[in-house]
This record gives C-alpha cells, sequence and structure tokens, in this order.
C-alpha cells in the first residue's frame, strides 16, 4: 500500500448481525459453562470416584473439551471480527457466529419440545 493512501474503513456491523453476535457470545458462554458444570458432576453421579485433582470419567474429560471446544471458536471469532479490513475474514466469521448458534439453540430448543410432548403425552 502507498505512503499517502489510508485503509478503508470497514462498514460498520448492521443491527440485525449485532444481535446475532450478541446472543452467540451469551448462548455460547451459557452452553460452556454448564458443559463444565456436567463434567465436574458426572464423576458423582456415575460413582466414578477417583482421585481429587482431576476426573477419571472419559466422558467427562468430553464434556470440558466440548466447553474449550466453544469458547475457542468464539475466541477464533472474535480475532476474524477485529481484523481491520479484511471483509473475507469478517464474512466468515459472521456465518461462523450464525451457524454456531445455531448448533446451540437448535438442539436445546428440540429439547425442550420433546419434553413438552413427552410430558403431555404421559
Amino acid at each position: 500500500m502507498p505512503v499517502n493512501q489510508k485503509p478503508r474503513p470497514s462498514r460498520p456491523l448492521s443491527a440485525g448481525w449485532a444481535v446475532i453476535l450478541s446472543f452467540d457470545v451469551l448462548a455460547t458462554l451459557l452452553t460452556a459453562l454448564v458443559l463444565c458444570a456436567t463434567g465436574a458432576l458426572l464423576p458423582g453421579l456415575t460413582e466414578d470416584y477417583g482421585p481429587a485433582t482431576e476426573p477419571t470419567s472419559p466422558m467427562a474429560v468430553a464434556f470440558f473439551l466440548s466447553a474449550l471446544l466453544l469458547v475457542s471458536s468464539l475466541a477464533g471469532t472474535a480475532v476474524m471480527l477485529s481484523r481491520a479490513g479484511a471483509e473475507r475474514s469478517r464474512t466468515l466469521a459472521l456465518r461462523l457466529s450464525g451457524v454456531r448458534l445455531a448448533l446451540i439453540v437448535l438442539p436445546a430448543a428440540a429439547f425442550v419440545i420433546y419434553g413438552i410432548v413427552t410430558v403431555e403425552a404421559a
């Protein structure tokens, strides 16, 4: 880029994308918190007692890794959005955020609907 040329400012996010990103952050952090709590409680629920320093249940470790994956994907989205002038990475970050939000919200909604249907049927 020539010395006298200023970089183009990136266009601001639309209100819809700002709302989606806000819900995405909240849903991702809440889901990660629930996954960590489930992983912490799982050895006691399955009576898989081991050393107090680490979980012995492989399923508990899977819950912790899932939470770590969610938070790291959220951090990756934040890094991609913070890059100034890279419209391609910004578009990818917004789509990743929308997909992650859908992957969190749709199964939760399906679980709630399934619970309502099975309780009403019983």
